[in-house]
């Protein structure tokens, strides 16, 4: 039998983001959608036939599963759940960096604001965006 993953608290996140002021839609009951800003849409889900969960931003390639583990320095981490990541989004500690390419979205991730950027493979044409709610 294969070992059970952890489920995404959607009623949890659906509350914490009511409380915040966050809009939330729930399209099914294994999905909720966080819009961070008009443009940005966070999603969680989880994949129950997967056995699985995923977080990430629609429309971009950027995902991740379980609990994200974000770097705060050269030899330091902190894990989040997803409770933590909207508490740490709307408090400052993690950023929302979107990459165009050619002024056309190509990607979009969270960071930690403590985690060094690294930028030897920017490309011509490349842009970053980094967004701090608060």
């Amino acid at each position: 039998m294969p070992l059970k993953t952890m489920e995404y608290r959607l009623n949890k996140i659906a509350e914490l983001c009511s409380e915040i002021g966050l809009k939330t839609d729930m399209p099914d009951k294994n999905r909720i959608d966080v819009s961070i800003r008009e443009d940005c849409v966070l999603s969680f889900l989880n994949l129950v036939d997967e056995n699985d969960t995923l977080v990430g931003f629609d429309g971009t390639p950027w995902h991740s599963h379980d609990k994200i583990y974000f770097m705060t320095g050269s030899n330091a981490y902190i894990e989040c759940d997803e409770l933590d990541i909207i508490i740490g989004l709307v408090s400052g500690e993690l950023l929302i960096v979107s990459r165009y390419l050619e002024s056309t979205l190509a990607d979009r991730w969270i960071m930690h604001k403590n985690e060094p950027l690294d930028l030897k493979y920017f490309e011509a044409g490349e842009e970053l965006r980094i967004c701090r709610l608060a």
